[in-house]
């Protein structure tokens, strides 16, 4: 697993560690600002990825959840 991936997945479980959190970025008007919202959250916390690994994580999550229903 590359490093970014694991930062990301690292971020992850903190955010569902943390309500606060959680909230912040369901706040994000829309995907671009929720994008940059996770990076920036991510940076401030030591889990340093980019724009493009969240945006490949939310792509590989639409797929398998696509891939359970059909």
């Amino acid at each position: 697993m590359r490093i970014a991936s694991q930062n990301l997945e690292r971020f992850r479980q903190l955010v569902l560690a943390d309500r606060g959190l959680h909230e912040q970025l369901r706040q994000a008007a829309g995907l671009d600002a929720f994008v940059e919202l996770t990076v920036r959250l991510g940076a401030e916390r030591d889990c340093l990825f980019t724009a493009e690994d969240v945006r490949a994580a939310l792509r590989e999550c639409r797929r398998a959840w696509l891939e359970r229903w059909i």
